[in-house]
């Protein structure tokens, strides 16, 4: 057998401890695929994407379409299901600030915020009337005055505001139907003339006050001339979004 060198041993002895001390300090030191302390940044235009075992782009963040309108790129994020379905979105489709969607299964937005005036776009929430003060006279009024026939509790979701209705007045008497929110006149004066009942819409328009806020809705009507009543009856009160 040949004869080794001493310092050839001396070395090898060295690279085997060497290799132990490696080998245990990747056992105490965070694995790769882990960041234990500080910031990931992701620049210069690049994108963040994790997909599924199916190949379907799961979550993508990073420029999306379309851009701003000043040419400059839109950065965005999309939140999908395994199938690929959309599941939540966060983008501008043009001028307007950046919004949040969300989509159901079949691809319906299920909900998004009004990108104009903030709040609550869709879904749109009703609002239930019911009869104000005494009921015995229920939606009727021989008043000469805005006499309050029904009134809601409307809470402001959506920055906007429509409320429909009836109305109408016995024979040879007219009078007159109005929205009115918190008190003050908000809907269009509608002149009701004997005959059958008449619809009347006021809205979509800027309900008062800010998001979350509780605003009476009434519908006011009295009696302009004639001796019989003036009738008033509710559709709905709906918030919507900016159109």
């Amino acid at each position: 057998m040949a004869a080794i060198p001493q310092d050839l041993l001396d070395r090898i002895r060295t690279l085997e401890r060497q290799v132990r001390e490696l080998s245990g300090r990747a056992q105490t030191r965070p694995a790769l695929d882990q960041i234990q302390h500080g910031p990931v940044v992701i620049a210069e235009g690049g994108t963040l994407t994790v997909k599924a075992a199916n190949g379907h782009e799961m979550v993508y963040i990073g420029g999306i379409s379309p851009d701003h309108p000043d040419g400059t790129d839109q950065y965005g994020v999309m939140i999908s299901r395994e199938d690929g379905s959309p599941a939540l979105a966060m983008w501008s489709p043009g001028k307007m600030p950046q919004g949040i969607d969300i989509y159901d299964a079949r691809g319906n937005t299920i909900f998004t915020e009004d990108r104009v005036n903030g709040g609550l776009a869709v879904p749109y929430l009703h609002s239930p009337m019911y009869p104000d003060g005494d009921l015995d006279r229920y939606a009727k009024t021989q008043r000469d005055g805005p006499d309050n026939l029904w009134t809601a509790a409307h809470v402001r979701y959506h920055p906007m505001l429509t409320v429909a209705g009836y109305a109408a007045a016995d024979f040879d008497t007219t009078g007159v139907v109005q929205v009115y929110v918190n008190g003050e006149p908000w809907g269009e004066q509608r002149t009701v003339n004997s005959g059958d009942w008449f619809h009347f819409s006021d809205g979509p328009k800027l309900c008062p006050g800010k998001y979350g806020d509780i605003s009476s809705v009434q519908i006011k009507a009295w009696h302009t001339s004639g001796t019989g009543n003036v009738y008033a009856c509710p559709v709905g009160v709906i918030g919507t979004q900016t159109r």
